[in-house]
């Protein structure tokens, strides 16, 4: 877990840092950019897949 490696370097003993510690991660969570849906799909079928890449091959000869 990605905290647990950042919160190993450092006491917080001091119960206003505590709080500031708090609200600065609040914050950054609010602050979080939303995850972007990008268009189109994902291919599993193994013969739509080498459509594609016969495709983008013959584009690129």
């Amino acid at each position: 877990m990605p905290t647990s490696s950042i919160t190993h370097n450092f006491v917080i003993s001091k119960p206003d840092s505590v709080k500031r510690f708090v609200d600065a991660i609040d914050e950054a969570e609010r602050d979080r950019t939303p995850k972007q849906t990008l268009p189109g799909r994902q291919l599993t079928n193994p013969q739509e897949i080498l459509a594609l890449m016969a495709k983008m091959k013959k584009q690129h000869d």
